[in-house]
């Protein structure tokens, strides 16, 4: 029995024509979001090879390096860091921006003549020639899975494998309130290339540094909880990479950390980027929404999954967050 996943006909309507443009194209551009993650980059290589083996010319562009954790995916050493002023593409693939800042400052509008825009975020701008974009699917790499499909192509196992990393990483190891029926499905059709699961999942979660794990043990002594336990924190300074010897991107999953605990709605990471500037990293359970949260300090993401950044120190951070949240949970 064959797995079909449910696409409405607006979806198959843009796969069409982003289809033709893709066929009609010979020069590719291909970039996801500044702070790559395992979608971004998994659905951008995997896409990148696809379109190399039909003779096409496609690259990979990425303003920040690969995470240590994903560069076991294939094509991840070969990444360019940003296009040339005098480069003009015939398409730009666009993955998970809401614009093109949101890549860097590595391409400009004017730099190809036609844009795909594919994306899977509530928050989000028609910026493309085409825009496929479907808040309800688990990842990106579902959207290319979707695409590659409907254009008939078979995957090579390495392609099968970046894909399937973009669907294991943005579900949160499938526990996330994103995975549907759809994202299994599509697992399953990727399991079908001969990919080993297990040796992807050791890959990404459990090829931590000492130092990590170290980090990690740190930011945990000093969780805490909030507002009858419905909320749950916990902090990162840059004292705490010193004194564990950690780098930047070493902190990936330690927020999951803070739905755990009983009774918590909502969990929040504050990272300090300097004295002036802290990242915050929110996740919720259920129908807690807290985009809009995120949403009122220029952040984006999903309901269950979001972030921003303000450019105030972490204790004035974690107040203004803690308003937010007392307002939604609370009343006031």
């Amino acid at each position: 029995m064959s797995l079909r996943m449910n696409l409405n006909k607006n979806d198959l309507k843009k796969i069409s024509e982003i289809s033709k443009i893709i066929k009609q194209s010979k020069t590719f551009f291909i970039a996801g979001h500044m702070k790559p993650d395992g979608d971004s980059l998994g659905s951008a290589l995997a896409l990148a090879s696809v379109l190399n083996r039909l003779g096409k010319k496609a690259c990979v562009y990425c303003a920040d390096k690969v995470p240590d954790f994903l560069r076991f995916l294939k094509g991840s050493s070969e990444i360019k860091k940003s296009a040339k002023k005098a480069d003009i593409f015939d398409c730009a693939i666009i993955l998970e921006s809401i614009n093109f800042s949101r890549m860097g400052d590595i391409i400009t509008p004017g730099q190809s003549k036609k844009v795909i825009n594919i994306d899977h975020h509530l928050t989000y701008t028609d910026f493309g020639t085409v825009n496929y974009i479907v808040p309800s699917s688990s990842s990106t790499a579902e959207l290319i899975l979707n695409i590659l499909e409907y254009m008939k192509i078979k995957l090579t196992k390495s392609e099968a494998e970046n894909l399937y990393t973009g669907i294991l990483t943005d579900t949160g190891r499938f526990q996330q309130i994103n995975t549907t029926s759809n994202s299994h499905i599509a697992c399953v059709k990727l399991m079908e290339y001969g990919i080993n699961i297990n040796e992807i999942y050791r890959k990404v979660y459990e090829n931590s540094s000492i130092n990590a794990l170290k980090l990690e043990g740190i930011a945990l002594c000093g969780i805490k909880t909030i507002f009858n336990n419905s909320v749950s924190y916990v902090v990162l300074t840059r004292d705490m990479f010193k004194k564990s010897g950690a780098r930047d991107g070493d902190d990936n999953g330690i927020v999951n950390y803070t739905l755990r605990i009983k009774g918590v709605k909502v969990g929040c990471l504050f990272k300090e980027v300097d004295k002036k500037i802290t990242k915050i990293s929110c996740r919720s359970v259920n129908t807690f929404n807290v985009l809009e949260i995120v949403c009122r300090f220029g952040g984006g993401g999903h309901k269950n999954a979001a972030g921003c950044t303000i450019k105030e120190g972490i204790n004035a951070s974690i107040k203004m967050i803690s308003s937010v949240l007392k307002e939604k949970l609370m009343g006031g």
